[in-house]
């Protein structure tokens, strides 16, 4: 949750709740048996993994990763669990399998669910994403994830002379990889692929605390390039990323979309767009 506050964040996350929940429901009505460990990627403020994932999946240990630091403080303090059956830990889970803390590590082939709600998007490289899922899972373990697809940026960007699509992905790019790293070695069987399309009205205040997220899941992107990064975000990201959320169907960029909408405090909501794939696998 790069560039959002824990308690601006709680405000947020209705949809969040909405979509683990429909998840958790899925998982119950398959009737999986119950787990020993549960490892929830990508917690942010600890709330949908104690209210959700804690009391409606029966489990011995819930292990609760984010890479915020902010986040896992916030969730230690506000949603520690009263049975001490959630730990929340500060990991980056993109990095190769070695450079991953000894507590991850020693989970190796012994978890029975890897749930995540809305942050895989944030991983550049997702070979090595289900790669590391596959080592910690166990044999018959489940990998459940809501994760969003970024719209086709690149249909929206204003180029300012330079050639588009050197960094961004497109959405057919983003699903075949994801697809691709699933079925690439046979080791899952994937039960459930589906696309969701949804709109989500959202008021001025919460639409402007979120765009810092928006415009972050890009980030991974531009991989080691930040001077790259850094002249799209002072050029044109704000308002590419914008647009593209908004007003998704356009297919001319909108130069300064954000911008004007900053400046005419009239617009009172805005609907936001969004491309959602929820993906079961199990490991044979």
């Amino acid at each position: 949750m790069d560039g959002i506050a824990p308690d601006v964040y709680a405000k947020q996350k209705s949809n969040a709740q909405l979509m683990a929940m429909q998840s958790i429901d899925s998982l119950i009505d398959a009737n999986y048996r119950p787990y020993d460990q549960i490892v929830d990627i990508g917690c942010g403020d600890g709330d949908i993994t104690k209210h959700f994932l804690g009391k409606h999946l029966p489990h011995k240990h819930i292990l609760a990763i984010d890479i915020v630091p902010d986040m896992i403080s916030y969730a230690r303090s506000h949603n520690h669990s009263d049975d001490n059956t959630i730990e929340y830990l500060l990991q980056d889970m993109s990095i190769e399998w070695p450079e991953l803390c000894p507590r991850v590590r020693e989970l190796d082939g012994k978890v029975d669910l890897i749930f995540s709600n809305f942050t895989l998007s944030y991983m550049p490289d997702k070979w090595r994403t289900v790669g590391i899922f596959r080592r910690l899972l166990s044999t018959g373990g489940i990998f459940h994830a809501n994760i969003f697809i970024i719209g086709d940026l690149n249909k929206k960007l204003v180029t300012n002379g330079q050639q588009p699509g050197k960094w961004y992905q497109s959405r057919e790019k983003q699903l075949d990889d994801w697809r691709q790293s699933l079925l690439s070695d046979n080791q899952f069987l994937v039960k459930q692929f589906d696309i969701i399309d949804v709109i989500w009205p959202t008021d001025r205040q919460k639409m402007i605390d979120f765009m810092p997220i928006i415009v972050s899941k890009v980030r991974p992107f531009f991989k080691d390039d930040q001077s790259a990064y850094d002249r799209e975000l002072n050029d044109h990201l704000w308002d590419t990323a914008f647009d593209t959320v908004v007003n998704p169907m356009a297919t001319e960029p909108n130069p300064g979309a954000w911008k004007r909408f900053l400046a005419d405090p009239t617009i009172r909501e805005v609907n936001r767009h969004h491309r959602l794939l929820r993906v079961t696998a199990i490991k044979q």
